[in-house]
């Protein structure tokens, strides 16, 4: 288990306050966007940075005061940090020489990793004239070697191409399975957290703000903040009548009751059904628009109207093929009260 306790460090103008907490042999993802604090906390836990308040637990040890080889922590920097004079081999087993490991012994150990990682057939190349890939797994491997209890990966996935990361992310789970070993694996994308990850922080300005699985972030974000992290659309601002109406931008929307005042709300975007009928039976919200946007992933659509409200939501492609549907097209977008999300 890995723990951090009202963890505080201040670099400069910007500082960091975490408290976190993560289980025994779980993938935890940090998600937040470029400058929120994530490899200064990273850092702080493999002990590359002293932090000047706070606690941080590693399998029941107190190791804030501890140096970074006392923490017996894998760390996956973001650069990958190579040696480029040295064979793949040499890389991997580099901690292992440090520690005066017997040269047969060395050798043993990173033919297993490298074998469990599928880069055995690399050892005595170079570095240089590697791929992306090729890399991210010399550099996991290096990690592995000295059987640490922790691995932490920043950003380990960045530099691949979208085929190429999809299928780096699966490995990484499996092996963070096989291995039976936490991950703390930072990243800025959520797609990519969706793949590896058993829970999700979203970091911002230095703080962990939300934790949960991706589900619960999407369908529960606490605020506006995530919403905009996990680029969530139809955030609204309105006027609550504190009887299930809320005004905005002059049109009533019937959602859960919320206290009078102003209220905050999310309609979440895959609870909405979109048709060409213009009042849909059995929904309590009704807009009428035009299409705005179609972007498809190949197995559906994103749809936005512009009506009374600005909407976005998804449709089958053969939907809206079968409807034949386009930019400039009417449609209609229906929701119930469920649909909406009120932020704290």
């Amino acid at each position: 288990m890995i723990s951090a306790s009202n963890v505080k460090l201040k670099v400069g103008h910007f500082s960091i306050d975490v408290t976190v907490d993560i289980a025994d042999n779980e993938y935890f993802v940090l998600l937040g966007m470029t400058g929120s604090g994530k490899t200064l906390f990273l850092e702080s836990l493999c002990g590359l940075r002293s932090i000047d308040k706070g606690t941080i637990t590693i399998n029941s040890r107190d190791v804030t005061l501890f140096e970074p080889k006392e923490r017996f922590v894998g760390y996956v920097p973001q650069d990958g940090a190579l040696f480029e004079h040295l064979t793949v081999a040499e890389n991997i087993g580099f901690s292992l020489s440090v520690r005066k490991t017997a040269k047969a012994q060395n050798r043993k150990i990173v033919e297993e990793i490298t074998g469990k990682i599928g880069i055995a057939h690399l050892l005595d190349r170079k570095i240089k004239g590697l791929s992306g890939g090729e890399r991210q797994r010399v550099s996991l491997s290096r990690a592995l070697a000295s059987n640490p209890s922790v691995l932490i990966m920043d950003e380990p996935v960045s530099a691949l191409d979208e085929y190429t990361r999809e299928g780096v992310c699966r490995e990484l789970k499996r092996i963070q399975r096989d291995l039976k070993i936490s991950v703390i694996h930072v990243c800025h994308s959520f797609e990519e957290a969706k793949l590896v990850g058993d829970r999700i922080g979203i970091m911002h300005g230095g703080s962990i703000i939300q934790t949960g699985k991706a589900s619960e972030l999407l369908n529960f974000p606490i605020d506006k903040t995530v919403a905009n992290i996990l680029r969530l659309e139809n955030v609204f601002d309105g006027i609550s009548d504190g009887k299930g109406t809320v005004a905005v931008n002059g049109y009533s929307i019937r959602t859960p009751v919320v206290a009078t005042g102003n209220a905050s709300l999310l309609v979440r975007p895959w609870d909405i059904l979109f048709g060409t009928d213009t009042k849909k039976e059995g929904f309590a919200n009704h807009i009428h628009g035009k299409i705005t946007e179609i972007m498809s992933d190949g197995f559906a659509s994103r749809i936005r109207i512009d009506g009374a409200l600005s909407l976005s939501g998804y449709l089958p492609n053969e939907v809206v093929a079968k409807l034949g549907l386009s930019e400039g097209s009417s449609l209609s977008a229906c929701f119930n009260p469920e649909a909406v999300h009120f932020f704290k």
